[in-house]
Parts: structure tokens; sequence; C-alpha cells
């Protein structure tokens, strides 16, 4: 019964598509996130559907709906030399095997987002793309929070749709998108025209960051809480009630915290203890490795080449600590390790050009009422991303899609105040034009002694000379009359 649910729904998404190109590519968003074809692989896993999906996408587009393209921009650039350049790191992988399968999805979300500006242009447009990609990341939230409620949690558990380590059902990147999805549910709740803040909605609205952070502290993810702490932070920074804001967040500790249980507790705090925890410990050794290898080997060595780490550590207590085949377990260190100085280079562009054009847009539509909808969404995309990539640091999810759909979303929107400048320059030349008197329509009186002679006649003068009027040798002799 579920898989033919989620066929209904891929299926209804598809023949909404037919008429609205735009909304193939919240269809694309959708199995991106939520992966139906690893949450009933019996039905959906029989055929290519995030391929069909995308050639769907590309062709409606094409076909129907190439209305205000956006300009080229540096992010767009920047996107497409990222993924010309993990296509070459590619080519000289140390494991070609395993790293050809990972380049194979890692492409097509960075050709993906580089496209996502032509599908959405519009405020509903944009809206709906967030809402797809709170709703499909919520799908796996919801059902850890209500087992954690229900029957506790635990590390490294499949408590959501999702199998362990497969997208959102690894523990750590589920917590980390669960965390950002926070300030863009505060924007909808805010702004939403497709799902205004009323009714039984305004209950959601409100019990979703709560549903955000339960579901994420029941990974027992640590990079949860690091996410959670500086949404927090960032949130209490800018927040003009600074002391009721932070007697709130004390409030809700004393709630979630004792909710989790000792376990949660005990976890979390290894954070600063990573000599003494295994785990935290593993990770410090892998990124040493790979700051080692990347000094050695400047343009990377490809997809997963984790694998072939090896790296012996001598403990306090005389032992040796051994690590080997250990992922990155950190977004930074993985694109260092995997493509090189050079790839580390071209992604930090890419995050430097996403937070400049958001200031620049946030500064750009300050104290606009028409537009504050789109200062609060660039706000918000500023405190979803600075959540996501100080969570990121310690989770090795360079290519998910989510910080790429971030990326796209802020292009969008800056494509979005780019056309409603213009519309408003021409608004205002408009009415400029309007509002210039019109020169009176005077009749000139000529004297009768300045009058045409009566014998002028439009005939030609003379072969090929053009038109002109001829006055007859009497009528000029006459003179002017008196």
């Amino acid at each position: 019964m579920q898989g033919l649910f989620i066929l209904a729904v891929w299926a209804g998404l598809l023949a909404l598509g037919f008429c609205a190109p735009f909304v193939l590519g919240l269809a694309y968003i959708w199995i991106d996130l939520f992966r139906p074809q690893d949450v009933v692989p019996y039905i959906m896993g029989l055929f290519p559907v995030s391929m069909i999906t995308a050639c769907l996408c590309g062709l409606a587009y094409i076909l129907g709906d190439r209305r205000n393209p956006p300009p080229l921009n540096l992010m767009t650039v920047l996107s497409l030399l990222w993924a010309a350049w993990i296509t070459a790191t590619t080519t000289w992988a140390v494991l070609p095997e395993h790293a050809w399968i990972k380049w194979d999805w890692a492409f097509k979300t960075i050709i993906f987002s580089a496209f996502m500006p032509f599908l959405f242009r519009s405020r509903i447009q944009i809206e709906a793309a967030i809402l797809a990609i709170i709703l499909a990341i919520f799908s796996n939230t919801i059902p850890f929070c209500i087992k954690a409620l229900i029957s506790g949690s635990g590390y490294h558990r499949q408590l959501g749709l999702l199998p362990i380590n497969v997208g959102l059902g690894e523990s750590s990147t589920l917590a980390i998108n669960s965390i950002a999805c926070i300030p863009l549910i505060i924007f909808l709740m805010r702004h939403s025209q497709i799902m205004p803040c009323k009714g039984v909605l305004k209950a959601a609205y409100w019990s979703a960051p709560a549903i955000a952070i339960i579901g994420a502290f029941a990974t027992f993810a640590r990079a949860g809480l690091v996410s959670c702490f500086i949404w927090a932070a960032y949130t209490w920074w800018h927040s003009k009630r600074k002391l009721l804001l932070a007697a709130g967040f004390w409030i809700a500790s004393l709630i979630f915290v004792p909710l989790m249980g000792e376990q949660w507790v005990d976890r979390m705090s290894t954070i600063a203890e990573a000599e003494k925890e295994g785990s935290a410990f593993t990770r410090v050794v892998v990124w040493q490795w790979t700051i080692d290898y990347a000094a050695q080997h400047p343009l990377g060595g490809g997809f997963d080449v984790y694998r072939i780490n090896r790296r012996t550590v001598a403990m306090e207590d005389g032992s040796d600590f051994t690590v080997e085949a250990r992922a990155f377990h950190s977004i930074y260190l993985e694109v260092l390790g995997e493509h090189g100085v050079v790839g580390a280079v071209i992604f930090g562009l890419l995050m430097v050009t996403f937070y400049l054009s958001l200031f620049r847009l946030a500064r750009r539509t300050k104290g606009n009422k028409d537009l504050l909808w789109l200062h609060d969404l660039a706000r918000a995309l500023l405190v979803c991303a600075t959540t996501y990539f100080a969570g990121s640091a310690f989770v090795g999810v360079a290519f998910q899609s989510f910080h790429y759909f971030l990326f796209a979303l802020s292009v969008a929107a800056n494509h979005y105040f780019l056309r409603a400048k213009l519309n408003d320059q021409e608004a205002s030349v408009a009415a400029w034009r309007r509002d210039i008197p019109k020169a009176p329509h005077t009749v000139l009186s000529v004297p009768r002694s300045y009058r045409m002679p009566r014998s002028y006649s439009l005939e030609p003068a003379e072969p090929d000379q053009g038109w002109r009027g001829r006055v007859s040798a009497k009528d000029a002799s006459n003179g002017p009359a008196s």
C-alpha cells in the first residue's frame, strides 16, 4: 500500500508537470531527497525514476517554459566549473571503479542545481521549491521524532524511512538537515502564500521546529547538537529581544535534554574529549591523513580515495591505534582529499559567492515593503547555510543535494530581485512620460501675402530629381499679392 501511494504521488507530479513545467522540478527535488527508489525498491526501484523525471523536466522547459531565463552569473559559472573539475579528477582517480559510481550521482546533483534557477523564477515557484525540500526532509525527521518519544532512540539505528547510510537515512546527515530547515520554516510561517499560517497550519508551523530538534537529537549525532547551537546563537545575536529569546532557549533545553536520556548526554559530552572517545578520535586521525595526502597530491585522488587511508598513532598508554579505510567525516576534508587544493578553492569560492550574493540582496531589499519577503528569504538562507555548514564540518556531505539546492535558491532570489528592479524602472519611466504636459496645438495664421501660389503642384520638376513643387512662370512674375 505504501509503495502504491508513493507511485501515485510521483505519477501525479508528472501529470501536473505537463501543465506547469516547474512542478517537474519539484518532483526531482522530492526524488533526490526522499529517495522513493530506496524507500520502496520493489516498486519505485524497478525503473530509473530520477533519470525519467530529469529528462522530462528539461524537455518541458525547452518546449514550453523558457520565459525570463536568468542571466549568466558567477554562481552558475562556478557550479559548472565544479562539475567539470570533479569529472577531471575522476579520470585520474586512485579507485576508478568506485569513483565513477559516486561521480554519476554527484555530477547530476551539481548540474541540476545549476539548472534550477531556470525553473523557479516567481515567488510562488521559489516558495514551492522550499516546501518540497522541507517536506522531503521531514518525511524522515517525523518518524525519528515519533519513535524517540514512544520507544526511545539511539545512534546508528534505522528509525526513518531510508536504510542506514543512504541519504537522509544516515543519522548525522538527517540531523544537520533537520536543524537547517528551521530558518526556512520560520520564513514560510511569515510569508507563505501557498500554505499561509492560519488554522490547522498554524499549529503545524509552531510545532515544526520542535519536531526538527527532537528528530535531530534522536539520531544521537553530535553534528546535530553543533548545528542546533549555531542556529540558536545566530538567531539570538540577530534578535531584538535577546533576554526573552535566551529565556526561551534555556527553558527548551530543560525540556529536550532530559527527554533524550542519559545515554544522549554521555555521547554529547564527548565532543570536547576527542582523544578519549574512539569515534571522535578516529575522525581526527583521518583528517590528519587527509591533510598529508593533499600535500603530496594537490590535484586530489578522486572520489572515495579514503578507502586507501591507513594511519597508526601511538597512544599515551603505549598501545598503537590504527585507522584504515575510514570515511572523511567532514565536508571540507572530503573535498580536499578527493579533489585536491584546486577543488577546495572552487568549492570555497562557491560558498563565498553564495554568502556575498545573499548579504547584498538583504541589504538592497531592506526597508522595501514590497520585497520584505525577499529580504527575509535572504536572511533565512544565510542562517540555514551557516547552520548546515557548521554541522557538516563533521559529516562527509560534500555532494549531498541540500546545500546545492540552497545555492540554486540564492540565484533564483537574486534573479527575482533584478527583474523586480527592472519592472520598477520601467514603471517609473512610464509614469514620467504620463506626467509630461502635452504641448498645445497652435494654429498659425499665415498672412495673405505669404500664401502659396495657386499653381503650386507636386509634379516632377525634372527627370530623376524626385517630387518637388513647381511654380508657374506667370505666378512667379506677378510677385507677392498686395
